[in-house]
């Protein structure tokens, strides 16, 4: 665009009359025309006028001296040795005459004279870029440029450094004054920010002369250096250090967790060890409620166990706790509903917000229920033994993945404790047997030896009362028999006691056996000043079972009774019995004071007594509370009298004839059980297949049909709902084997073709329910001997 600007000026130039112009403008000195761009003014004489910008340049072969007006500059040029422009200071207005001569392509002026005119403030340093410096517009005014160096270096005539430009580079030039220096610019690096002053110039030794422009610059005083060439930019550095940064925090925050997993790996070691050594779950769950919120962060901590016998998870509760139950069958709302389905899936519930939970643990208005809530099935031998419940009280929370196997493995530790407290209270059992059976054989060989005396003193003493009937003898003789009588009764007790009944269980009348224990002890109690008060029943209740084992469970809580009464002010022993919904009912209660209570003794008690009651499908349970008596209840599946009696019966009367075998699926894993349904099958002509787990009897009965599948509670593998529903269309009757009578059970399962049957199993019902199977078997067709109906 300049180009065409000077190509125009010179063609208005050359269209003008020839006469001299004598006086011209500091720009229109510096025309152009093409194609060399040499000086339009170029030979001719001319006066400018203009204001000295800065003080006279010494070059080596000439000095220079800048004026300029608003919009353009020119340059004085004089012999280096005529030192008439030094006399000049900025500011001075001068009118120069003189001839238009080019120096290396720029337009400089020749005076010939020199007139002071006026006085000015000095011009500033006009500030440019390096990109418009590059062109006639300033040439001849003092400017201001900034740029990157490119180069720094010398030449004949002085110092000099390159600026970065998207064309040619740009040369800031510092000539070397006479006799003095070279300028020094070793300071200056490539890629250094340089501020410099001077005069724009232009040195293009050969036409074209558009090109090679420059700045003169006095000394290095005018050149500054505004920026540093870093060997690392100050922006890369700055990166790398905030890049640093947030790797060492990274770094921190990595080993804190690593740190923090470390510790909590330990506190789970030893916790699980303390788990393992427990003495009892109370002791497991007090010390898992003072580790689990370190490691896991949760607020509360719950712990239930499975009760076979009844069918329910009971709470495990502190010293001084209140005990509660929570049935399976019918679950109340809130979070228990979440312990029972994590019970029936078999599989850790997570439940991180309860408000948005498919399961109805919300609770009902005014309780205190947790924001999230965690479920973990205590398992051993692939049993679930329980469940452990984690409670976020303060706020919503998701548990990851690493929190939930950290529990599970807790949960499954727990199970194992608690299994492993079970054999041991099992070992102990058969420990006190065996001590048991061996005093028992030593009373029986005692009173084998008694039997015989008594049996002869007795004989005597009838014969003797024979021959002293009338005489003054008669009553001495009736008392040493009726002493001898009483001695034998006891003497048979004894062996009752001692040996121990492997025979199948039978009707025991268990109204008989209480009023019995209680005539055989009376004496004692009546010399430890026990007051006796029998509200057994006169009414006969049977249960099914072994007479010999009943009558030592319950001479053991007599014995117990007594021992916690021989410290007390007021001794009082209560027996009741009752019959309900056909269970049998026993409570015995005393007037023991809480500090007569040992806990231990009463946990020996019923750790021997437990085992044996729950064999005869019973529970026995300590009842203690603060204003009551303590009372031990043992409840038993009631048996009808007449029923009872004909058990023996029943169990030898002839099989029903039909026009093919019976065919049952017994599913049982527990050997005893399992060999007393075969028995009792076998008697009622049944052809029976025993299994140990519900995936092979599924397998079995995809295979045959079976005219009746037993199916046991326990059985592992698939669960017994959903055996009955796949069975269902393949057997004449589902029936399922329970641990003793459970009336919500029955209720919710029994129908369409499915039954519960209490174990251990009573012959009279067990024909009752074959007899609801059986129908839907065709009867015998006889066959005459020619073969036609």
């Amino acid at each position: 665009m300049r180009c065409f600007g000077v190509l125009g000026l010179w063609v208005v130039l050359t269209a003008s009359p020839n006469e001299a112009q004598t006086r011209i403008s500091p720009a229109q000195l510096q025309f152009r025309k093409p194609p060399d761009f040499t000086p339009v003014y170029a030979g001719r004489k001319v006066i400018i006028r203009g204001l000295v910008a800065a003080g006279a340049y010494r070059l080596p072969t000439c000095t220079l001296l800048g004026i300029q007006d608003a919009n353009s500059g020119a340059v004085l040029q004089l012999p280096q040795d005529d030192t008439r422009l030094y006399s000049y200071q900025p500011g001075d207005e001068l009118e120069a005459e003189g001839m238009v001569t080019p120096l290396f392509g720029a337009v400089t002026l020749v005076p010939t004279h020199i007139t002071v005119v006026g006085r000015k403030h000095p011009p500033e340093p006009l500030a440019v870029s390096v990109r418009d410096l590059m062109g006639f517009q300033y040439l001849g005014m003092l400017v201001q440029t900034e740029g990157k160096v490119v180069e720094a270096s010398y030449n004949s005539g002085g110092a000099y450094l390159l600026l970065s430009s998207p064309d040619d580079p740009y040369k800031l030039f510092l000539p070397q004054p006479p006799n003095r220096n070279m300028p020094n610019v070793d300071h200056f690096a490539k890629g250094d920010t340089v501020r410099a002053s001077g005069i724009a110039f232009q040195f293009c030794a050969k036409p074209p002369y558009n090109r090679w422009y420059e700045m003169v610059v006095r000394d290095s005083s005018d050149l500054t250096i505004v920026g540093r060439n870093w060997f690392v930019p100050p922006a890369v550095i700055a990166v790398g250090l905030v890049s640093m940064t947030v790797v060492g925090v990274l770094l921190w925050g990595r080993e804190r967790r690593l740190r923090g997993q470390r510790k909590r790996l330990r506190t789970t070691y030893q916790l699980g060890e303390e788990i393992l050594g427990a003495s009892s779950p109370e002791t497991i769950l007090k010390r898992i409620s003072e580790a689990l919120p370190r490691v896991l962060g949760v607020t509360g901590v719950r712990l239930y166990v499975y009760n076979r016998g009844l069918k329910t998870l009971d709470a495990v509760v502190e010293d001084g706790g209140e005990p509660s139950s929570i049935s399976l069958s019918s679950p109340p709302g809130g979070t228990p509903a979440g312990a029972v389905a994590c019970f029936h899936y078999r599989t850790l519930l997570v439940i991180p917000d309860i408000d948005r939970s498919p399961f109805p643990i919300a609770g009902t208005a005014g309780d205190i229920t947790p924001k999230s809530l965690l479920f973990v099935p205590m398992m051993a031998q692939n049993e679930v033994i329980g469940v452990l419940e984690l409670d976020q009280d303060e706020r919503v929370r998701n548990f990851t993945n690493d929190e939930q196997a950290l529990a599970q493995h807790l949960g499954n530790q727990i199970g194992v404790a608690i299994r492993l407290m079970e054999q041991r209270s099992v070992q102990e059992q058969l420990f006190r047997t065996e001590k048991l059976a061996a005093v028992g054989r030593l009373i029986t060989g005692v009173v084998n030896e008694l039997q015989t005396p008594l049996s002869s003193i007795s004989d005597l003493a009838g014969k003797a009362l024979e021959k002293a009937h009338g005489s003054a003898s008669e009553r001495e003789v009736a008392a040493i028999g009726a002493e001898a009588q009483k001695a034998a009764s006891m003497v048979a007790r004894l062996v009752s006691f001692a040996a121990a009944e492997q025979g199948e269980a039978r009707p025991v009348d268990i109204t008989g056996l209480l009023r019995n224990l209680i005539e055989f002890r009376e004496s004692d109690w009546k010399a430890s000043g026990i007051r006796v008060r029998d509200l057994t029943s006169r009414d006969a209740a049977f249960v099914i079972g072994s007479q010999g084992q009943l009558e030592q469970v319950f001479l053991n809580l007599f014995v117990h009774v007594e021992q916690s009464l021989a410290s007390a002010e007021q001794k009082s022993l209560t027996i009741r019995t009752s019959v309900l919904a056909r269970r049998l009912l026993v409570e015995i209660s005393y007037s023991a004071p809480p500090e007569a209570r040992k806990v231990e003794d009463t946990a020996s008690v019923l750790g021997v007594t437990r085992s044996v009651i729950a064999g005869h499908g019973g529970e026995v349970r300590l009842i203690e509370k603060n204003n009551a008596e303590p009372r031990f209840e043992v409840e038993l599946p009631a048996s009808i009298k007449d029923r009872a009696l004909s058990t023996t019966a029943s169990a030898r009367a002839t099989p029903r004839e039909f026009s093919r075998r019976m065919t049952a699926l017994v599913i049982e894993p527990e050997e005893a059980a399992q060999r007393q349904i075969l028995a009792l099958l076998a008697a009622r002509g049944y052809r029976v297949v025993p299994v140990t787990n519900s995936d092979t009897g599924l397998e079995l009965a995809q295979r045959m049909r079976f005219d009746a599948a037993f199916c046991s509670i326990h059985a592992p593998g698939l669960n017994w709902v959903e055996l009955s529903e796949r069975l269902q269309s393949r057997t004449g009757g589902f029936i399922l084997l329970s641990d003793g009578y459970d009336a919500e059970l029955s209720a919710d399962f029994e129908g369409d073709g499915r039954f519960v049957l209490p174990k251990p199993v009573q012959e009279p019902e067990l024909d009752r329910l074959l007899r609801l199977v059986e129908p839907a078997v065709a009867p015998v067709i006889p066959i005459s001997k020619t073969g036609t109906a």
